[in-house]
């Protein structure tokens, strides 16, 4: 069984994957789940969507553990700090920056340090890249949002030795650790991270990319 987070536009890309949907009940609020024979879908941000910084991760999270999902797949977008790195353009990182500066945790009453050297699922990653032939490596680097990183920040990321930048990886990496679930990232470049960047210029790129993600979605359901 594997878990699968998308935005909602990646929904639409997994209609024609036969599954039920169910809401699963946890202790940090009810997730909406698609749930087929090998898989479970959650979309990230809910219905109505939720903006990055109200995305309820807590239960998002929990909600695969509930379902004893023992992998989980987030595709995220993102934007590029490098030139190599171009927009249309897939990676699946292997580190992290968390910039988003809260506290990620399911264990708020008791001491409790999680091992994050390694955030993300080499194991899984690897299987990835070969089955998808997407290449492994690279720093994603999470800040809060929702505006988009200033010049500065930009710099900032590219200096500690960021690739990409999003608002959506860090908590979900670090919850997922602490529940003892595999973890990784693939992430869809859709712009450069400068003065031309925008929401809608994003959404635009995403549109186009949906024919791609909806391949990457079936070749992951084929594997696994």
């Amino acid at each position: 069984m594997i878990g699968i987070i998308g935005g909602s536009g990646l929904y639409e890309g997994i209609e024609g994957i036969k599954g039920e949907e169910k809401i699963i009940r946890t202790d940090y609020g009810d997730v909406k789940v698609l749930k087929g024979d090998n898989f479970v879908f959650v979309s990230r941000h809910g219905s109505p969507p939720k903006p990055p910084h109200k995305v309820n991760y807590h239960a998002n999270i929990m909600a695969f553990k509930e379902l004893n999902v023992k992998n989980i797949i987030s595709i995220s977008t993102v934007g590029s700090l490098r030139d190599s790195l171009k927009p249309g353009s897939f990676i699946l990182p292997s580190n992290l920056l968390d910039f988003t500066g809260k506290i990620w945790t399911y264990h708020d009453n008791e001491p409790y340090h999680m091992n994050m050297y390694e955030p993300f699922c080499k194991e899984l990653r690897e299987k990835l890249s070969q089955k998808l032939d997407i290449p492994i490596g690279g720093t994603y680097a999470t800040m809060k949002g929702p505006q988009f990183e200033t010049a500065a920040e930009a710099n900032m990321l590219r200096i500690l030795g960021a690739d990409v930048v999003g608002m959506t990886v860090a908590p979900e990496a670090k919850l997922a650790k602490e529940l003892e679930i595999c973890y990784q990232p693939i992430c869809i470049v859709v712009n450069y991270v400068d003065e031309k960047t925008s929401h809608d210029e994003n959404l635009k790129i995403m549109k186009e990319m949906s024919k791609k993600m909806e391949k990457i979605v079936s070749k992951i359901l084929d594997f696994v």
